[in-house]
């Protein structure tokens, strides 16, 4: 009898905490992606098959970031999920790791910062190489 009482008790508790893990947080709406360009250049000269990277700035991560490869003039075009303030990487392996000439602009201490809107879509990156 106490078991059954006991069991009775819980059962609001156990779909309290259930309700909780299920919030109201909603992925970013499709019709809200922008499509972004740009060239990336270092010391003047095109990057290419550099890894680009857009990251939302207040680390939303139901936005989440977006990323592409830079073509061999230094070209790239991708889609953001949403409009909003991105941290920008960018990265080119070399001998199987980041590349140190890179290193300022890769993770997140990134200096590289875009506010991308609807009307506000093309990113030019013109870097230089660490010392």
């Amino acid at each position: 009898m106490r078991t059954i009482r006991y069991f009775m008790l819980m059962i609001p508790v156990v779909f309290s905490l259930l309700s909780l893990g299920c919030s109201e947080q909603k992925m970013a709406d499709p019709s809200e992606a922008v499509e972004i360009s740009g060239v990336v250049t270092l010391d003047g000269k095109p990057l290419s098959d550099a890894e680009v990277t857009f990251l939302p700035a207040d680390g939303d991560p139901l936005v989440g970031p977006a990323l592409t490869i830079t073509d061999n003039k230094g070209s790239y075009t991708m889609s953001v999920n949403a409009p909003r303030d991105y941290k920008i990487t960018v990265d080119r392996m070399a001998n199987g790791g980041p590349n140190p000439a890179l290193k300022e602009y890769h993770g997140a201490e990134t200096s590289l910062k875009a506010g991308v809107s609807k009307e506000n879509t093309s990113f030019d990156f013109e870097l230089t190489s660490s010392k």
